[in-house]
């Protein structure tokens, strides 16, 4: 079996009621929210936060209209300064809680955010301030993992600051309950999406084992939200898949990361035809899978086989894999024309050639 080393940076809260926690952790402190904006509101979860903090005995400070675009994490690394905040909490999808991370590494230090999103600092073992993460919306995983993803849209740029964890994860499935059917249908299938980047070429059987039997439920949760969209136990289910996607406890005996190359070509979508992540996440991967399969064919095989029970050609497999995810809710087609000089001239970092991405992304287009 190959080495492999465990970690557990965050404390995981997985809450029906939290406000006894929130008011614990907030006690005393001056706080700074960060937040989106429709779905924090709906869900009840930024009257919670707000309510805590001041039972508590805390000052709030609002950082709203949060994303992952560096302008925006900018405003909130000022903010935190100017009112001495010793507190992060960060509600709302990836963008949301990526950026209260780099707020919160941000706030302490000089140097610009922007070096440890490029990778020319490490954010491991830097200070940073108390930060609390809930996820609104149950996919990026974000609240358990390492990742902040930041993007600068005055120059196009994007990268991963990694090495940045939250002190403290709350799930509350209630938060999600706002979303709508379709929102809810990709909640699950991006979670189950990013499952199988972390599990599709593990050779340690224990966490191959495990990341397959997640994904199963994942996709059993989802089905049960089409019927039953209040159902919290189905709710619950995928706020959990989505910590453990990125909770470093699956693809222990990975050999390679070829199948990490999807978040890198989900992002070819996201310049082409301005689609948001969770649609670009999901469209791309049944045709990534045929794509990678003509270099680790029996890895994809053994993916479909074992979470799905498509056997035979992976053609045929990804094909009923799209016609699944369409089941569930979501569209899987984009709208737009991809050119090869396009899509060539989005760099990404791919083992797979600029004919390769150009072909697998047309495949995509209606």
């Amino acid at each position: 079996m190959k080495d492999f080393q465990l970690r557990n940076d965050t404390l995981l809260l997985f809450r029906n009621d939290p406000f006894a926690d929130l008011r614990k952790l907030a006690e005393r402190k001056r706080v700074l929210f960060v937040y989106g904006g429709g779905s924090v509101k709906a869900s009840g979860c930024y009257d919670d936060v707000c309510e805590s903090v001041r039972a508590s005995g805390g000052k709030l400070f609002e950082c709203g209209g949060a994303s992952r675009e560096l302008a925006d994490i900018e405003r909130g690394i000022v903010l935190a300064r100017e009112n001495g905040a010793d507190l992060v909490i960060g509600a709302g999808g990836a963008s949301v809680m990526d950026c209260a991370k780099l707020v919160a590494l941000g706030a302490l230090h000089e140097a610009s955010v922007w070096d440890y999103v490029k990778g020319r600092k490490s954010p491991y073992g830097e200070a940073k301030l108390p930060l609390v993460l809930i996820p609104t919306y149950p996919s990026s995983g974000s609240e358990y993992g390492l990742g902040a993803v930041a993007a600068d849209g005055r120059t196009g740029e994007f990268g991963t600051a990694f090495g940045i964890p939250a002190d403290v994860a709350l799930l509350v499935p209630a938060y999600s309950l706002s979303l709508s059917s379709e929102m809810t249908a990709y909640a699950g299938l991006v979670t189950l999406v990013q499952l199988s980047a972390s599990t599709i070429g593990d050779e340690n059987p224990v966490s191959y084992g495990v990341g397959v039997s997640v994904i199963r439920s994942v996709l059993q949760a989802a089905r049960r939200l089409r019927e039953a969209p209040l159902d919290l136990d189905a709710r619950g289910t995928i706020l959990c898949g989505a910590a453990l996607s990125t909770s470093g406890r699956l693809g222990l005996g990975k050999e390679s990361n070829y199948a990490y190359d999807l978040y890198e070509l989900e992002f070819i979508p996201e310049v082409l035809f301005g689609v948001p992540y969770r649609t670009s996440l999901t469209t791309v991967f049944p045709r990534f899978l045929k794509a990678m399969a003509r270099y680790h064919e029996d890895d994809v095989k053994a993916y479909f086989k074992d979470a799905f029970g498509f056997e035979g050609d992976v053609a045929d497999s990804s094909e009923k894999l799209v016609g699944l995810f369409e089941d569930l809710g979501v569209d899987m087609r984009f709208d737009g024309e991809a050119t090869l000089e396009a899509v060539s001239g989005i760099l990404v970092d791919s083992s797979l050639s600029s004919e390769e991405i150009h072909a697998l992304i047309a495949e995509c287009c209606r």
